[in-house]
């Protein structure tokens, strides 16, 4: 008898089974199945990609290459999901990658590993940074050993741009191995600790728990700070406002600023304040502030200098409090400050991870809310937001009805029932509805101003349409007269330092009449870190510090961005608006 019969039946079973799997996307495709006209096709939408054109993509896929079965009909799926999510269209995008996944070769493991590899960086784009995590974390264990260093990198920079309530969220699941991401990754959340000491306590890290993969492999932070030698700097310079109009808000970010420095036990540098006040000009102030050959100067505050300073010659890094609509980027000269423009980006991207795609602008007719309205609808413009409405009210009972029933459509609702009236010469009972094609309504005023705003919304039956404001709108608590009923669902963006979890500025005296104050002094707080962390940013473009101010990036013309929290009053306390469907699905209607 031939005891090995069986085992060499299974064997040649087994490799029968294995040429028959799906061909792998991580090596060549098999092309016996596929045309000369399909493969070509397949090629020029990738070659669309590779140049930006997204549409293009879309097009060559859906009239040449998905409608027909191929083995590269799943690498196709994957590449128009992908083209999809860059030109913003979420709920196409996710479609496009559910379709990859009903293919038999999505069986095969390496395509299971591409189908979240995609799903990862469609994520990304969308800036749902928590499931992006979970997903590269599952790529992790699943990921050959020799193609796991790409997925490492964008796993590090997803935790990065995780906020410390989603950074305290992921510690609840208790995963040995995410929590060493997290953990380091909290090494440099850490304000009290010095460059010197992040480093140290690293190291101690990487000795305690040498086979995780950061251990191994560190991230390029860590590497590039332990490269660069006498990284903090030794001397800063405050150049600031500290008389006049601005003392109250230069006095903040000068509190914030030392309650960082104090907060940091060791290594501190020498600081000197500049008030431009003393000074003729800004040219004068900046001259004095050279002279004491500083590391890294940290102001001016109004615009008109800022522009000016832009405009000179800076042997010192500068750090400016304020940008321009137009910011020049000359050597050494970075913008750093409490714009809107980055609060209305996150919140377009809040609206687009759950599909939301249409908008309508209210705003109340202040100066401040025109040009935020405006901001908005710029960024609407490059964001591929439709604006269904823009609608500016006198803050009056009639004002604000008439608006909302524009905005609505109520008041073509109303015409035409009149009109109705009219041809028949009876009456007409009909009820008004709202229109269907918003999906929130992005509001500029104050909170008192909204209290008003969301019954109305509500009562013309729009109550699941969610208003989305920056945080302007929470300048100040609630009163204690205002109906909790009446500011839910309105979400807003607030600055990590005044979200309920925080304690980072607590040292500080809190205005209660006024939240401005606490953002600048959130501002200062951050401008101490900036100034020990600039150079970091200049040498790996990807850093993200997580800060008072939010996720702190920066862009290739010197200009620090922030990603703030997402919140909202529920029954009147302040809470992060995250884990409940604030956006209505949208039924497809198309034929």
């Amino acid at each position: 008898m031939n005891l090995n019969m069986e085992q060499q039946q299974k064997l040649t079973q087994s490799a029968t089974q294995e040429r028959t799997l799906p061909p792998s996307i991580y090596h060549p495709i098999k092309t016996t199945d596929v045309s000369k006209e399909l493969g070509e096709a397949y090629r020029s939408a990738k070659s669309f990609y590779e140049q930006g054109e997204f549409q293009q993509v879309i097009d060559t896929l859906e009239n040449e290459v998905l409608s027909t079965t191929s083995s590269i009909q799943f690498e196709a799926y994957l590449l128009a999901a992908l083209a999809t999510s860059n030109l913003d269209n979420a709920t196409e995008s996710f479609d496009f990658l559910k379709q990859a996944g009903r293919l038999t070769a999505a069986r095969h493991p390496d395509n299971q590993n591409k189908l979240k590899d995609t799903k990862a960086s469609i994520l990304e784009h969308f800036g749902n940074w928590l499931d992006a995590v979970s997903l590269r974390m599952d790529l992790t264990y699943n990921l050959p050993l020799n193609e796991g260093e790409d997925n490492q990198t964008k796993l590090w920079l997803a935790v990065q741009n995780l906020t410390q309530n989603e950074i305290d969220e992921l510690y609840q699941q208790q995963r040995p191995l995410l929590n060493g991401w997290l953990t380091i990754s909290g090494i440099l959340r850490n304000q009290s600790l010095s460059i010197e000491q992040q480093l140290t306590v690293f190291e101690n890290w990487r000795i305690e728990n040498p086979n995780h993969p950061a251990a191994l492999s560190p991230p390029q932070d860590f590497q590039i700070m332990s490269s660069i030698e006498d990284m903090a700097p030794k001397k800063i310079v405050l150049m600031l406002p500290m008389s006049g109009k601005l003392e109250r808000a230069s006095q903040a970010i000068v509190d914030g600023f030392f309650a960082t420095f104090y907060n940091q036990k060791e290594a501190r540098p020498q600081v000197s304040i500049i008030n431009v006040d003393d000074y003729s000009n800004i040219n004068d102030a900046l001259a004095a502030a050279n002279e004491k050959q500083p590391d890294v100067i940290i102001g001016p505050l109004q615009k008109n200098n800022v522009a000016q300073v832009g405009r000179l010659d800076l042997p010192y890094p500068v750090i400016a409090l304020n940008q321009l609509d137009i910011n020049l980027h000359p050597k050494n000269l970075y913008h750093f400050s409490l714009s809107a423009e980055d609060e209305i980006h996150e919140l377009i991207t809040f609206a687009k991870q759950e599909g939301a795609t249409k908008a309508a602008i209210l705003n109340i007719q202040d100066t401040w809310a025109l040009k935020q309205s405006d901001e908005f609808r710029v960024a609407a413009t490059k964001e591929n937001i439709t604006i269904t409405s823009n609608q500016s009210y006198a803050n009056t009972p009639k004002g604000r009805q008439d608006a909302i029933q524009k905005l609505l459509l109520i008041d073509e609702s109303y015409a035409r029932k009149r009109r109705i009236e009219q041809w028949t010469g009876t009456k007409v009972e009909s009820i008004a509805r709202s229109r269907e094609d918003l999906d929130y309504v992005f509001y500029v005023g104050k909170l008192n101003d909204a209290k008003q705003i969301r019954p109305l919304i509500d009562f013309y039956f729009a109550d699941k349409i969610p208003m989305l404001a920056t945080s302007t709108l929470n300048d100040s608590e609630p009163d204690k007269s205002i109906n909790p009923s009446d500011i839910e669902r309105i979400l807003f963006t607030e600055v990590p330092a005044l979200t309920p979890n925080s304690t980072t500025l607590d040292v500080l005296p809190k205005n209660q009449s006024s939240n401005i104050l606490r953002r600048l002094q959130a501002l200062g707080a951050d401008s101490y870190l900036l100034a020990n962390k600039y150079r970091l940013f200049t040498l790996l473009p990807s850093t993200k510090i997580s800060a008072n101010t939010g996720i702190i990036t920066i862009d290739e013309n010197g200009i620090f961005h922030k990603r703030p929290e997402i919140m909202t009053y529920r029954k009147g306390n302040l809470v992060y608006a995250n884990n409940h469907p604030y956006f209505q699905q949208q039924e497809n209607t198309e034929k």
